[in-house]
């Protein structure tokens, strides 16, 4: 089959490599979509650690086969999936969360995951998608979790205010998240023309661009997802007394950042690390719901498309904004 490999900062290729072969507890799906994550470019770009496969994680497709011990899937089934496998058994897992699991580890183990024609997925992992879900969607399933994971952590009441900090995928998606939430009010900040339509699009209600000022000390939430300095700067002085930050964003460097208001204004400053339960259900299942029943549009935010051989094309468009990209997807061959 088909995968793609890191060969260093900036170069990514497609090689040819076996297809795997499913172990215990494991299921090989075929992909149809799989989008490019922030963390992809991350990686890509040698601002992360760039593992021997590129793992792309925002993945749907259907089951082509599964391993012993496997239950709930058959093959044929058409999924989606989180990009972790976890112990199920640990501290973390046996009170539901399982993003903080002791053994936390890739779903795909030491394969290949969703940049290849066949993606190994734990299936503690595996979600099986409605009919009427497509696969483009179905691949936006994993990012709308963490940003509903977000939303959620912020305890936001019903009419309260939350103010978004960056729209790429995810704050855009917590933009969707939150008005089908009850959000009373959704401030969006958007470096560009294209994030600041399609953040209206999702449902905000007031988007700042670089030379406004800002909605300064009014929302009862901020949801923080550019883990920049001026982005978490920006969270501090827009967050009400006693209000609630979120951190969402891949912080790939450390920042001096002046905490007083945290300990004057008694303001609340919370870590989101990618989905779990929220209550009593996985964040994955409200995000399909979400979709399944059109609360949250996912669809327009692909922008782009390619074949999984032409992804060195589709890295480059996802860094290249002067492209008006928001998600860049990989196609399955002929699909």
């Amino acid at each position: 089959m088909k995968a793609a490999i890191y060969h260093g900062v900036g170069d990514i290729r497609i090689e040819e490599v076996p297809r795997p072969k499913p172990a215990t507890g494991y299921v090989v799906v075929e992909m149809m979509r799989c989008g490019i994550c922030g963390s992809d470019l991350h990686s890509y770009k040698g601002l992360w650690e760039q593992p021997s496969t590129a793992h792309g994680h925002e993945v749907s497709g259907v089951v082509a086969e599964y391993g012993t011990g496997v239950w709930g899937v058959r093959v044929g089934d058409r999924v989606c999936m989180e990009w972790f496998s976890h112990c199920g058994t640990c501290q973390f897992c046996r009170v539901g969360a399982y993003n903080l699991c002791d053994s936390l580890a890739r779903t795909s183990g030491t394969s290949h995951a969703g940049f290849a024609d066949f993606v190994v997925a734990h299936q503690s992992s595996v979600f099986q998608i409605p009919d009427a879900v497509s696969f483009e969607e179905a691949a936006l399933i994993e990012p709308l979790s963490v940003a509903y994971r977000a939303v959620r952590r912020s305890r936001l009441d019903p009419g309260g205010t939350v103010h978004i900090v960056g729209s790429g995928t995810i704050g855009l998606l917590a933009a969707g998240a939150a008005r089908a939430t009850g959000a009373g009010r959704i401030v969006c900040r958007a470096r560009y023309d294209h994030q600041a339509a399609k953040a209206r699009d999702l449902g905000a209600d007031l988007v700042l661009r670089e030379q406004d000022a800002g909605n300064v000390g009014e929302a009862d939430a901020v949801i923080e997802t550019t883990a920049r300095p001026e982005g978490v700067a920006e969270a501090l002085s827009a967050v009400r007394k006693g209000g609630t930050i979120v951190l969402v964003g891949g912080f790939v460097q450390s920042m001096e950042i002046d905490l007083k208001a945290v300990v004057d204004h008694e303001l609340k400053v919370i870590g989101s690390f990618c989905y779990g339960y929220s209550g009593t259900r996985r964040d994955f299942e409200s995000s399909i719901e979400l979709i399944a029943s059109g609360k949250v549009a996912v669809a327009s935010l692909v922008t782009h498309r390619f074949p999984l051989t032409e992804i060195e094309r589709a890295f480059t468009t996802a860094l290249d904004k002067r492209s008006q990209s928001i998600k860049v997807a990989l196609c399955a061959a002929g699909k």
